[in-house]
């Protein structure tokens, strides 16, 4: 039988949309379970888990530093660990680590919430360059900390800094140097990413949805989205010349067309609102969680929608919020208690295939990750979980 394999070396996966042509995902359990490859204690934090050529990474904290740790995936080694002082930065939540890590060639790209940012050696740990976005770079840190991801272009790496001089910036990823600063917004929580299409960057701030020239950083069109303390936070999904944005606290979704000169707005909708939790796109339907964390958080519900049309397919209660990814034909659900749930990925019915308990604790945010039939989970307290999901290895 032969498999195709992938890595997942960021955010959201190789293409940052959360999903994943990867084949032999065993959709159908039975009375059986996964099996649990290996456990590993991460340290506190939201960092999601990225896998690449036979090594994962992550970062958790722990007695006031960020720990990154380098893991052999066969057997849950760690290979390397790196240790930066950082405070906790629990205003309200746990606190711990925020960004998830990116990995390009040999390079590793790390923020941390405090603002410090380092490039370093994927195989070593050794540290490359590294700068602080607010000291040095002028940015502003926003209320919950740096979430974001940096992205990586080429010989350039783009990270959101919400400063007075420019709320996205452009440093070369060799020595770090400041290329490109543009944009007149606060950084808000979710990370930037190429259009598919155009040579453009595409970034949801505190103050809405911006496109920039890749090149030199131009502002070419902006779309006003402003949500309560800034909570810009899940991706937007691009299909065609239109984007597709969601956030909370009442804002909800909207559809954008951004083929002529000024952004026109297709349609809106208040029924659906993803606070962080990321959205996937599969044909012309979208599927993704509507909820916010709280008290009202059980009430959340995992819903299917027409792209073209705004219009519900299906939304499904009793799971609560947490977070999703797609393999092929499958949803992975993995609930803020610990709770896997796999999904059916049409626009037909709602149709669960199979779930069990892999995580215990609250407040478990973190998107898992698939990779080469391994499935990665980390709770909010640490705790990463790699499991077999494939039907081959």
């Amino acid at each position: 039988m032969v498999v195709f394999s992938a890595d997942w070396p960021k955010f959201g996966g190789s293409n940052g949309t959360f999903f994943s042509e990867e084949k032999g995902l065993r959709s159908f359990w039975g009375n059986e379970e996964p099996e649990i490859l290996w456990k590993l204690d991460a340290g506190f934090g939201y960092s999601s888990i990225i896998e690449s050529d036979g090594k994962a990474f992550t970062k958790g904290y722990n007695e006031g530093k960020i720990n990154l740790i380098c893991v052999d995936v066969s057997i849950g080694k760690i290979i390397w660990k790196k240790a930066f002082p950082c405070p906790r930065g629990d205003n309200y939540f746990k606190g711990g680590s925020r960004s998830t890590p990116v990995i390009d060639g040999d390079n590793l790209f790390v923020l941390l919430h405090n603002g410090d940012f380092y490039c370093l050696d994927s195989q070593s740990g050794k540290i490359l360059w590294n700068v602080n976005v607010v000291e040095d770079l002028g940015g502003t840190r926003p209320t919950w900390g740096f979430a974001a991801s940096p992205m990586i272009l080429g010989k350039k790496v783009i990270l959101p800094i919400g400063g007075e001089k420019g709320g996205i910036i452009a440093l070369d990823r060799e020595q770090g140097e400041v290329l490109w600063r543009a944009g007149k917004y606060g950084a808000s929580y979710s990370t930037p990413f190429k259009s598919k299409k155009e040579d453009h960057i595409i970034i949801f701030h505190d103050s809405g949805l911006s496109i920039h020239d890749v090149g030199d950083g131009r502002e070419l069109f902006t779309y006003p989205h402003k949500t309560r303390y800034g909570i810009n936070a899940s991706q937007p999904l691009e299909f065609g010349k239109n984007i597709f944005i969601s956030s909370a606290y009442g804002k909800g979704s909207a559809l954008i067309d951004f083929s002529g000169k000024i952004p026109k707005t297709i349609w809106k909708t208040d029924k659906i609102s993803a606070q962080m939790s990321s959205s996937i796109l599969k044909e012309d339907h979208i599927y993704g969680i509507h909820g916010q964390a709280g008290g009202h958080s059980k009430f959340s519900t995992i819903f299917c929608l027409n792209a073209n049309s705004g219009r519900i397919a299906w939304q499904k209660k009793g799971y609560g919020l947490g977070s999703l990814i797609m393999v092929r034909e499958t949803i992975i659900f993995l609930s803020e208690s610990g709770e896997i749930a796999l999904i059916r990925a049409t626009p037909d019915k709602f149709e669960e295939l199979a779930s069990f308990q892999l995580l215990s604790g609250k407040d478990n945010w973190i998107p898992p990750s698939y990779a080469n039939g391994r499935l990665h989970c980390r709770s909010s307290d640490g705790n990463w979980i790699c499991v077999k999901m494939g039907t081959d290895q």
